[in-house]
């Protein structure tokens, strides 16, 4: 008879079955209340083991017992159950092993599927398998969430439900035609979607073998060896003596002059979003020391000013999250993120903060920067930043002191793709001649000018791709005029901020003229206060 034994080790299976035993022994409840609602007395002993994580009806079912039953709770339950599950894949992927985990739509849909289950009745498996082409272990495995149905299975069974249930036939034909087209699709979409990450986190690391560790980067810039994606820490302190985030109250970790090395995201403020892959970061600094709350606007200096530096030069961030369960509070390193935006703007309280936009890297990149941590980080090639190069070139040398040929580093960047129609009516308007410096520069077959947005395209900014947001510029002001180094008052008079000193008038022509209030708002963006232009 299934027993339960005692745990001993770490892992994400143990490291589950150890908070349900905490939830079991705070409810004094026992595994036959658990059985007794349906569910496998062999499987909740395993969970309880650490041998394998229930299924969600299961856990469903312990939670209903042994917890409080609240929907908040189960999907707490949940969340603990996938990133286990994140685990496990983790360190099949390190064995050489890609498995991929359950995905947020997979459980959308095993929920919705016994939702509807229960509406007609909760009928027994093999009852419905009498009915249809489909064993009840195959039925079972649908309900349980183990597997995910074919469509033409996923027919089958609403064949079999409709046969045993002939005064539903009709709502369930409809029924059936929203879970292929919607509900599946999404699972089916969001599976395939999980299994390529997984193999492309297995090709990163072949044969599962560990990270390369030559030591950090310089300055701390990178990642830190020994330390791996996902690894928890206690405290902030723990975090500071492994080197993955130092200080042990800012939220960011760098200088201006080199950039920044890390960040902790914890919902410290109500602007931040955490969209997982991308984070809507909000800077340091402009609240009141005694109430905490903000009391003055940000300034782009310290760790602000260190982001910026990062955006600049495309170095890799840290990135840490607080995470806080039912059980405990710990942070989690969540790997390396580049800075692929910032801009300045009013917060609810009427303040003026820094914002930041990070992306995380592919799993192939966060693998191969292990392996560059002894290459120097390098100063921003002449690009702009929404058109930064997506090849970094460095030049070694090799043992007679030479240099032994360039060695060049791939990096994917996902762009917003441009209206070329636009960008060239708008060159040619101008002859192709930077609208700040009056420079036309002539190339082998014509002039080369650039396309600078006013507005930034895509997300958070989400500006148009029409001739009144769109500048022609040579390569060096379109990168200041990104970075918030030009600055354009709604006379056209064009400022650096480098010195405050006067560049010229903005050029415009009968068929382009620039939209005052976007100039407006990149202005706001980059520091200069609403309604204010610079001198």
């Amino acid at each position: 008879m299934a027993r339960r034994l005692p745990l001993s080790g770490t892992g994400p299976l143990v490291s589950f079955a150890r908070e349900l035993r905490e939830l079991k022994e705070r409810s004094r409840g026992t595994v036959e209340t658990v059985v007794a609602l349906g569910a496998s007395r062999t499987a909740v002993y395993a969970a309880l083991n650490g041998s394998r994580l229930p299924s969600a009806k299961n856990l469903d079912a312990m939670v209903e017992v042994w917890g409080s039953g609240s929907e908040l709770e189960r999907r707490q339950w949940h969340d603990r159950r996938r990133a286990a599950e994140e685990g496990l894949a983790e360190e099949a992927r390190r064995q050489g092993t890609a498995t991929a985990g359950r995905t947020p739509e997979e459980e959308d849909f095993t929920r919705a599927l016994r939702g509807l289950w229960n509406k007609v009745g909760d009928p027994s498996t093999e009852r419905v398998a009498r009915h249809c082409d489909l064993s009840a272990r195959t039925l079972d495995s649908y309900l349980d969430g183990r597997t995910i149905p074919t469509e033409s299975r996923l027919r089958e069974l609403f064949d079999g439900l409709s046969t045993l249930r002939a005064d539903d036939s009709a709502w369930l034909a409809a029924t059936r035609d929203t879970f292929i087209g919607e509900v599946l699709f999404r699972a089916q979409t969001a599976r395939q979607e999980e299994r390529a990450r997984v193999r492309e986190l297995a090709t990163a690391l072949p044969k599962g073998q560990a990270p390369v560790e030559f030591g950090p980067f310089p300055d701390g810039i990178g990642p830190v060896p020994g330390v791996r994606l996902g690894q928890e820490f206690d405290n902030r302190r723990a975090l500071s003596l492994a080197g993955v985030h130092r200080p042990l109250q800012a939220g960011i970790c760098g200088l201006r002059e080199l950039g920044a090395e890390s960040i902790v995201v914890s919902g410290g403020y109500e602007e931040d979003e955490d969209l997982g892959d991308v984070i809507l970061y909000t800077g340091e600094g402009g609240r009141s020391p005694q109430a905490g709350q903000p009391a003055r606007n940000q300034q782009l200096t310290r760790g602000n000013a260190a982001l910026a530096t990062s955006a600049a030069t495309g170095a890799p961030v840290r990135v840490v999250r607080g995470v806080a369960t039912a059980t405990r509070s710990f942070y989690r390193y969540d790997g390396l993120f580049r800075v692929e935006d910032l801009w300045s703007e009013t917060s609810s309280g009427g303040f003026l903060v820094w914002r930041f936009r990070l992306v995380a890297l592919p799993p192939a990149e966060q693998a191969a920067a292990v392996a560059r941590v002894s290459d120097r980080v390098t100063a921003p090639v002449a690009a702009s930043v929404t058109d930064r190069v997506a090849d970094r070139v460095t030049a070694p040398t090799g043992e007679d002191g030479r240099e032994a040929g360039p060695v060049r580093s791939a990096t994917s960047i996902e762009r917003v793709v441009r209206n070329t129609a636009i960008a060239t009516h708008v060159k040619r308007a101008h002859d192709y001649t930077c609208q700040v410096c009056g420079v036309r520069m002539a190339v082998p077959g014509g002039a080369y000018a650039e396309a600078a947005h006013i507005t930034p395209l895509g997300s958070p900014h989400n500006g148009s791709d029409t001739v009144d947001n769109v500048l022609c510029l040579c390569a060096n002001h379109h990168v200041l005029f990104d970075f918030g180094m030009l600055i354009v008052n709604d006379d056209l008079t064009v400022v650096s901020r480098d010195d405050s000193s006067v560049l010229g008038r903005l050029r415009e022509t009968p068929d382009h003229v620039v939209d005052r209030k976007r100039l407006a708002e990149h202005r706001l963006r980059h520091g200069v206060p609403r309604h204010e232009g610079m001198r």
